[in-house]
């Protein structure tokens, strides 16, 4: 009897701490970044200044044609923002820069004049990307903005995973900036630029968010393998198989594998849930491929709907040099509060 209750107290024992760590990891999964400010621009505007396109976006608005393109190329299927047209790359990533952080200005503002600013900056052009930091560098000191500033590792949605990771008590802000302007391929292309405001739940009780930035997962080109990352996505929100209503493919080709998973999962749940009729999003269709602003316009355009219309929207976006691709989810406001896991 004493041996068999000693067996017993290291069973129980056991079987607490594994609950413990499994409740622990579970929290750490569903952390979230409060979404804090979105501005994205594209073709779809006439004037040069960042107006709100999350219509045309939602609407999945056509305007992938064929063109000149920046470097001269005739007849090449791609969207353009409206003033590239003889202008220099280095100029229009310039104009970029400055009217993102016009519209910038206001949230970043109220920031503690102390609040660090860490940027991931993302660019698909044909300038170099020191060339490309060097012109952030030069906006950000001509904005006369006063927090602190500084470029941080990664790329992607990994970016996001790493820091819900390991600066989810930081209080930085993390600001987002992607464009794509003059890609050296343009064909298939979009011109995009994108801006990001993103917030720490546990630090950030300055700005009001709008939406909520759900961890991400990343998945081979496998229809298994995506089908139960999509239902992970979901999980970590956590949401009903039944509740979300928009779909945003974003950078990902129609011939790839990654793409062909992404159909299958759509006649299964949680995707089947959602109208193919509006609330389908494939970005590369109408607007082209934004290249690395691609997960982060996606974004942008379900974090501004979601700012009129209450739901939940899930993002699959391709993975830069691979067949891999990314699945999160960018919801309303939880009601329940960050743990500290």
């Amino acid at each position: 009897m004493t041996v068999y209750m000693m067996q017993q107290i290291h069973a129980n024992a056991w079987d607490k701490r594994r609950e413990q760590f499994i409740l622990k990891e579970v929290c750490r999964g569903r952390r979230a970044l409060q979404i804090l400010a979105a501005e994205h621009r594209t073709a779809h505007v006439a004037e040069t200044q960042f107006t709100d396109t999350t219509d045309a976006l939602l609407h999945n608005e056509d305007i992938l044609f064929s063109q000149t393109s920046w470097d001269g190329q005739s007849s090449i299927r791609h969207s353009r923002l409206p003033d590239s047209v003889d202008v220099l790359p280095q100029t229009q990533v310039s104009s970029a820069f400055a009217e993102l952080l016009q519209t910038l200005t206001e949230p970043l503002s109220h920031l503690p004049q102390d609040n660090p600013v860490a940027v991931l900056l993302e660019s698909s052009s044909s300038l170099p990307d020191a060339q490309v930091r060097d012109l952030w560098q030069q906006a950000w000191l001509e904005s006369d903005l006063t927090p602190p500033m500084a470029f941080i590792p990664g790329h992607g949605l990994m970016a996001v995973d790493h820091w819900l990771d390991y600066r989810i008590q930081d209080k930085s802000v993390l600001l987002v900036i992607a464009l794509q302007i003059a890609p050296r391929q343009p064909d298939n292309t979009a011109e995009v630029v994108t801006g990001l405001l993103l917030g720490n739940r546990l630090t950030q009780k300055t700005l009001p968010p709008i939406a909520l930035l759900h961890r991400p997962e990343l998945s081979r080109p496998d229809p298994v393998a995506l089908q139960e990352k999509v239902e992970q996505a979901i999980d970590w929100v956590p949401l009903r198989t039944t509740a979300l209503q928009h779909l945003w493919l974003a950078g990902i080709s129609g011939t790839s594998e990654g793409y062909q998973c992404a159909i299958v999962a759509q006649g299964n749940p949680p995707l089947a849930s959602v109208d193919p009729a509006i609330g389908i999003h494939n970005i590369n269709e109408f607007l082209g491929n934004p290249g690395r602003a691609a997960p982060w316009l996606a974004i942008a355009a379900a974090a501004q709907a979601i700012s009129r219309t209450p739901a939940p929207h899930m993002i699959i976006s391709g993975e830069q040099d691979s067949e891999s691709v990314w699945i999160t989810v960018v919801s309303p406001l939880a009601s329940h509060k960050e743990n500290t896991a």
